[in-house]
């Protein structure tokens, strides 16, 4: 029998990389990670993660083992909500991550809705960057983020989590006075390839969404600040 604390482990060090960072997550201390990832090799008796300088890797059979905790762990969370909802008759806290824009879109009029029609329902909004809050929700740190879709995001079919898409944001191009697009009411991005370009840093989900948008566009924009 495979005790599910332990496949809760075994999903914080692929996700994390390390026996020390999947250990701050679960707060548990590293020595504790490494008992519980030993013992969980006993039971299924095979080796499921090899060490190097560099971290943890899963091996094939932690893969393996890997592909049905994401579903087992999933189903088991679902179940949890639901005895909850059902004990608790729609009273609780929800704990939503969102950046900016995203609070001022979806959040804050969700809460202004649920105030009047599920009053005993508490909303603690957390502020944070997409890349940010999809971690936080697969360590349950909080229940719900509003995030942007970013290179290296969980991917949309993701057991772990729920996707539902909210609203398409709008980019502008910002250009000089007299820049020869500087009158156009729609500028094809296309144009913009040879331009030296001001972006968001890297690391932000917004100079993902901007350069993920010019590759389709056929380029890389050659960013200089």
């Amino acid at each position: 029998m495979i005790e599910a604390r332990r496949l809760h482990i075994l999903r914080a060090v692929a996700d994390h990389r390390t026996v020390t960072a999947a250990a701050a997550a679960l707060f548990l201390t590293p020595s504790a990670v490494s008992q519980q990832l030993a013992a969980l090799e006993q039971e299924t008796g095979h080796r499921l993660v090899e060490r190097s300088a560099k971290g943890v890797r899963l091996t094939a059979a932690g893969e393996i083992l890997l592909a049905h905790t994401n579903a087992v762990l999933a189903q088991l969370e679902r179940a949890e909500a639901e005895l909850a909802a059902y004990s608790s008759g729609e009273a609780g806290t929800v704990t939503v991550a969102a950046f900016a824009t995203g609070i001022a879109q979806v959040v804050a009029p969700a809460v202004a809705h649920l105030a009047r029609t599920a009053p005993g329902i508490r909303i603690r909004v957390q502020d944070a960057e997409g890349d940010a809050s999809l971690p936080m929700v697969l360590d349950r740190q909080v229940d719900v983020a509003v995030a942007v879709e970013y290179r290296g995001a969980p991917p949309a079919d993701d057991p772990r989590l729920t996707h539902v898409p909210l609203y398409a944001e709008p980019f502008d191009a910002v250009v000089p006075l007299h820049h020869r697009l500087a009158e156009a009411s729609e500028v094809p991005l296309a144009e913009l390839a040879k331009d030296p370009w001001i972006g968001p840093y890297p690391g932000n989900p917004c100079h993902d969404v901007v350069v993920l948008a010019c590759e389709n566009a056929g380029f890389q924009p050659r960013l200089e600040h």
